[in-house]
């Protein structure tokens, strides 16, 4: 997923009206809850429907997507997808605890409230699938969030909704991370009540703790304006899904061409191009038997700062036979070698 649309939160909430609200509703509910007035979201609940929440894999994004039909049809975000560079769209799902791949494809978009459908190329029937709920909740009450941070399908978050924003987002304090991009919120019941966008940083570019997430009467209405489209959409052409891929699906420098062997699949991963972290580790790769971790932020490679993404693939496109990377991980920076 990229992350510099979550970071477009930090302007929006620039106004300093907006923070003593946030901090006065939770406080309200930290009184609320220790009079056990406020419903928790079981953990059994979130865990049924990890299921129901699938991985994207979309040019160089990572993001997430809810089913929400039985035929496949899945609720994320416009800036997961916006980016496809000609390929299709790959689906990870986790099934009591095994992986299944699909292709799939987009349905329609909605830039503004940053909301995608995606149709699953599969004649499957899926089950359990994400209900959206009867109605909108009030500030104070439970919600879940189940995403794939870091590329890890499935991860269950629980935190409370704080409120909604003046342009109608639902605000909540749950800590999510890039990845999390297009999963729902969920309340008590399991049901969405939004789909997740953004985070608010800190001046200091920490995550806050604090989300947002396109509400529920602006993602029904998407969903039933455009449903119908999904029943019309052309063929995909067959392709192998031995495995995700996600390591030869990097958009290449010229938007109208892709490599048919991206530089970046000899080291076997996947880095997103905005921040340069880690969101793939391909298994017994050149990266992965260097101890190279998803997460981990690229700084240097042999000893010159990395400022991009083409900066490294210049690099590995003049074919070395070692390469010394400078990372980050946990706050602590790490030099790791790697033979080819």
């Amino acid at each position: 997923m990229r992350f510099r649309p979550w970071i477009i939160a930090i302007g929006l909430l620039a106004c300093g009206h907006l923070l003593p609200q946030w901090v006065d509703r939770l406080v309200s509910w930290k009184q609320s809850e220790s009079e056990g007035t406020v419903s928790h979201v079981s953990a059994e609940v979130c865990q049924t429907l990890r299921s129901a929440v699938v991985t994207l894999y979309a040019g160089s994004e990572i993001g997430s997507g809810s089913i929400i039909s039985p035929d496949g049809l899945v609720i994320t975000n416009h800036h997961v997808i916006q980016d496809l560079g000609g390929q299709p769209i790959r689906v990870k799902r986790l099934k009591q605890s095994t992986e299944q791949f699909y292709l799939a494809q987009v349905v329609a978009s909605d830039p503004q409230h940053d909301l995608a459908l995606v149709q699953i190329n599969t004649t499957e029937t899926f089950e359990p699938i994400i209900s959206l709920a009867k109605t909108d909740r009030r500030a104070g009450e439970a919600v879940c969030a189940i995403g794939s941070p870091f590329n890890q399908t499935g991860v269950v978050s629980r935190g409370i909704l704080t409120g909604y924003r003046e342009n109608g987002d639902l605000q909540a304090a749950i800590l999510l991370h890039p990845g999390n991009s297009g999963g729902p919120l969920l309340n008590p019941q399991g049901e969405m009540l939004g789909v997740n966008k953004a985070i608010w940083e800190n001046e200091k570019g920490e995550n806050s703790g604090v989300s947002f997430a396109t509400n529920l009467t602006v993602t029904q209405q998407f969903i039933e304006m455009n449903r119908a489209k999904a029943r019309n959409l052309p063929p995909l052409e067959p392709r192998s899904l031995s495995s995700p891929s996600p390591v030869t699906s990097h958009i290449s420098d010229t938007p109208s061409a892709q490599p048919a062997d991206p530089p970046t699949s000899r080291l076997g991963v996947v880095i997103n191009d905005q921040t340069l972290v880690v969101q793939w580790v391909e298994p017994d790769s050149v990266a992965a038997r260097a101890g190279v971790l998803v997460g981990d932020r690229l700084v240097a490679a042999n000893q010159q700062p990395l400022s991009s993404l083409k900066e490294l693939t210049n690099l590995l496109r003049r074919r070395p036979k070692t390469l010394q990377l400078t990372l980050q991980r946990n706050q602590q920076r790490q030099e790791i070698h790697l033979s080819f």
